[in-house]
């Protein structure tokens, strides 16, 4: 039996092998970087260091700026307080609106030809309606999608050409969501809203306090997960290197728009293939000591 130290090196190098193998399947992934020895970081919650996704308001009383602080990548980019006078191309919105399937926002780069891996602490909200004072998609950059509402989430994913948010058309993206690695989030001071989820009565901007979203590679996904629903949780944020198809699995096809009720899916990270459900990790270590 091999030692522990032993197989944990090995458990490293093979997710950085089974993340590269799957980089080359999703547009969306990155390959993990070689494994080293982690570094200690500063994170938010000390003094003057907020958690972004312990800041809860109303939409009627959003501050001008959520994350104004000028702490570890502080202060916030864009603003928050977000209407008719704020509408247009040069819009800095960072509060997005993710309603129904012809009502909602994507996070895109603030620059041209910009990307999410240089962008994420700055990305600033465009939408599909022009209600909500942010940049606008552009007629025709979304090709296909597939809007699905659960018991635990709503949930989009589709085509987008890359120009549409900003984007260079090369960028592969990434993935973007209230936490981070500082907890200070991507984007800083971003918040999502909706009126779509079972928080809200139909009508009124809810905040939605945990969702997350892949964006780049000519493709998107988006969830927002209920407040009501804490565990198990939906909108976990830790497998951000494998993209739409492992995170929010869905039968979208280019070119065709649909919208639909669903199931919940397993939680992300656990997969069942003919009723046998098995853990990311485990499917790694069993690829290593072949139990």
């Amino acid at each position: 039996m091999p030692s522990t130290k032993v197989l944990l090196v090995a458990l490293a190098a093979a997710f950085h092998s089974f993340t590269s193998v799957l980089a080359a399947e999703d547009p969306q992934i990155t390959p993990a970087p070689t494994p080293t020895t982690p570094e200690r970081r500063q994170v938010a919650g000390a003094s003057g260091t907020p958690i972004l996704s312990t800041l809860h308001f109303q939409f009627t009383d959003l501050p001008f700026q959520v994350y104004p602080f000028a702490v570890l990548r502080g202060p916030q980019f864009g603003f928050n307080q977000c209407n008719s006078t704020t509408l247009g191309p040069e819009s800095n919105c960072q509060t997005l609106i993710f309603n129904s399937p012809d009502d909602f926002c994507l996070w895109g780069s603030p620059e041209a030809d910009g990307t999410i891996g240089n962008d994420e602490a700055k990305v600033v909200a465009y939408c599909t309606k022009p209600y909500h004072g942010t940049r606008l998609i552009p007629p025709g950059a979304i090709t296909g999608m597939q809007w699905m509402t659960t018991p635990g989430y709503i949930q989009v994913t589709g085509f987008i050409n890359n120009t549409g948010l900003s984007l260079d058309p090369t960028d592969e993206g990434g993935e973007l969501d209230p936490h981070g690695a500082d907890l200070q989030g991507n984007p800083l001071g971003g918040v999502v809203f909706s009126n779509g989820t079972t928080d809200s009565d139909g009508h009124t901007l809810t905040q939605v306090f945990n969702w997350n979203t892949f964006v780049g590679g000519g493709q998107f996904c988006f969830k927002a997960c209920y407040n009501s629903i804490t565990n198990p949780d939906y909108c976990l944020n830790i497998y951000d290197l494998i993209g739409c198809s492992y995170n929010m699995p869905s039968a979208v096809q280019d070119g065709e728009f649909t919208s639909c009720e669903g199931d919940v899916q397993d939680v992300v990270g656990v997969y069942t293939t003919n009723g046998v459900s098995e853990s990311f990790l485990r499917l790694i270590v069993s690829s290593i000591i072949g139990c």
